[in-house]
């Protein structure tokens, strides 16, 4: 290693900082310095006694600093860039703050992650917690106007109801397990028309049983809409699901009234993607048309999402006529979601209408 040769005013300063460590009375501070900035770095050279920083600019500037400050009667005598002239570059190594702060924000990050998590049983993240989870979800806990609801038919009103155009065309399939539930992702170019309002059909997915009641009876499944009107609002139009036909519609003279399978809902179960949360597009095309029933009277009222944020001022089309799926095909979402229905909600003073 080579010998370094101290310029004379270099050894100078090393003297003074010598005299200082061996004479305490110099050494005193008695009065604190008014700059809390300097506060804080002086509990940090506290500990570790004195710390020079990198030289500044010239040797020149060094001296002015270091003068000033004895003469000041500091005990710590640390340069920091405010007792520099200007463009001096000497200051105190303080522990970098951002660096804390990202290490510190991050756990919050995943905490707030982990906090959405949710499901539809009983327990921590059930539904009578949902609005406890997160700041996000309050409307699930203080919401007026939850969905999903008993529709009473006796109760509802009666009305002139203009009937939903259904502007649906077919679209290729995007399909996810999204770990509540098989949801499809639509194409651009369906929508929906009522009273005046047109809506994107965004995407479709189901519930088993049926999320609303109707006359405290929900059906085996149900599969939900989802459209969205180009200011934000949603609608949603429910397609209840049945292994069941009525009875009338099932005296038929030649004998089997089984239902068969319906091959719209047999297309999608069939696939399902392998991995949750991973969308699949197996370049199969579908038609929604397909999942309407023949009746498409209505019930319709003002309510929410049914999972989370379960966000208000939905409007809802729950149309009157089911349609028919096979025992099989029931069974088999039925392996993959045994129950992922939301609880039935207060329905209030809500107007709940009906198609004459």
């Amino acid at each position: 290693m080579k010998n370094r040769i101290l310029s004379p005013l270099a050894s100078a300063m090393l003297a003074i900082l010598f005299l200082l460590h061996i004479q305490p009375a110099m050494a005193s501070d008695p009065a604190p310095t008014s700059n809390a900035l300097d506060k804080g770095a002086d509990k940090v050279v506290d500990k570790a006694k004195v710390t020079v920083s990198p030289a500044p600019s010239s040797d020149d500037d060094m001296s002015k600093a270091l003068t000033a400050k004895i003469s000041k009667g500091s005990g710590d005598i640390v340069i920091r860039t405010s007792d520099l002239p200007a463009g001096g570059s000497a200051s105190v190594a303080v522990p970098a703050k951002p660096k804390l702060g990202n290490k510190g924000s991050a756990k919050p990050a995943e905490k707030e992650v982990h906090a959405h998590h949710w499901s539809y049983f009983d327990g921590p993240e059930g539904p009578e917690n949902w609005g406890n989870l997160s700041k996000d979800n309050l409307a699930c806990l203080k919401g007026k106007s939850q969905s999903p609801i008993n529709i009473n038919i006796d109760r509802a009103v009666k009305a002139q109801l203009n009937p939903i155009e259904f502007i649906y065309r077919p679209s290729p399939l995007s399909i996810i397990d999204n770990g509540h539930t098989i949801m499809v992702n639509y194409g651009e170019g369906s929508n929906l028309m009522v009273d005046g309002r047109q809506y994107r059909l965004v995407q479709f997915h189901f519930h088993k049983p049926s999320e609303e009641a109707i006359n405290g009876e929900r059906t085996d499944m149900v599969a939900h809409l989802v459209h969205q009107h180009h200011d934000g609002s949603l609608a949603v139009v429910a397609v209840l699901m049945s292994t069941t036909k009525p009875a009338s519609s099932r005296k038929y003279w030649w004998g089997d009234d089984s239902i068969k399978e319906n091959a719209f809902i047999n297309t999608l179960w069939n696939n399902v993607p392998l991995v949750k949360g991973k969308t699949d597009t197996p370049g199969v095309m579908i038609d929604v048309n397909q999942i309407l029933p023949a009746d498409k009277s209505y019930f319709t009222y003002m309510g929410s999402l049914t999972t989370p944020p379960c966000s208000e001022s939905v409007l809802w089309l729950v149309l009157k006529t089911p349609i028919y799926v096979s025992d099989d095909q029931v069974k088999n979402f039925d392996r993959m979601y045994q129950m992922n229905a939301r609880p039935l909600q207060p329905k209030g003073d809500r107007l709940v209408k009906e198609t004459k």
